[in-house]
């Protein structure tokens, strides 16, 4: 690709008074060489052809397998995308961006458990989009060992030992289960515990 066209390229994304791209600007910051500058258009042109990969839909609805709700915890980001490529069958590359996400402190504890009651209303509405947007087939709520949420939820003791964490746990993900299939009646539900090997213990 030619200067001239990067040059151009950065004239129709920004504005011609746009700080980052106009020849004072340039000129001024004496750290930012003519180099510099056309290889960072560039980079903004590979981004917008990137954005424009056939046979990716770009409609915001669709028909897609799931939801999934779990913990904002680190620990579990990579985990629960595996665990996601193992249910009922579904192919893992099936399940790459086949799926809605809400993540949230507690994941389906923090969905229904008294402590977070200002969280309830946000979780619900979006379970009510996704279903409208996406047409999803199921929810699947994890919770996980561990989990910093659920110790605040239902005290320390209750989750000090495995036996009492399962049981905590399992109460809240019951309440979870029954919410959903009390809003939408259609969905299956999954609930399960999440250890920091990824093993799900399922409840219910």
């Amino acid at each position: 690709m030619s200067d001239k066209h990067i040059e151009t390229l950065s004239t129709e994304l920004h504005e011609a008074g746009c700080p980052c791209c106009s020849p004072a600007a340039l000129t001024a910051n004496s750290g930012t060489s003519r180099r510099q500058f056309l290889a960072t258009g560039a980079a903004v042109l590979a981004g917008g052809i990137m954005g424009f990969v056939p046979g990716r839909s770009m409609a915001a609805g669709g028909n897609y397998e799931a939801m999934l709700v779990n913990c904002i915890d680190p620990r579990f980001t990579t985990l629960s995308w595996q665990y996601m490529g193992l249910l009922s069958g579904v192919e893992r590359d099936k399940l790459g961006d086949n799926y809605s996400h809400f993540v949230m402190a507690g994941g389906p504890i923090g969905a229904v458990h008294p402590k977070f009651a200002a969280w309830h209303n946000t979780f619900w509405d979006n379970l009510d989009i996704t279903v409208a947007l996406h047409h999803i087939k199921r929810v699947v709520a994890l919770s996980h060992r561990d989990c910093g949420a659920a110790k605040l939820a239902f005290g320390a003791s209750a989750v000090g030992e495995k036996e009492m964490e399962t049981g905590s746990h399992a109460e809240a993900l019951m309440m979870f289960r029954k919410e959903v299939n009390a809003r939408h009646s259609k969905l299956s539900v999954i609930t399960g515990i999440m250890d920091t090997s990824g093993r799900v213990d399922l409840i219910g």
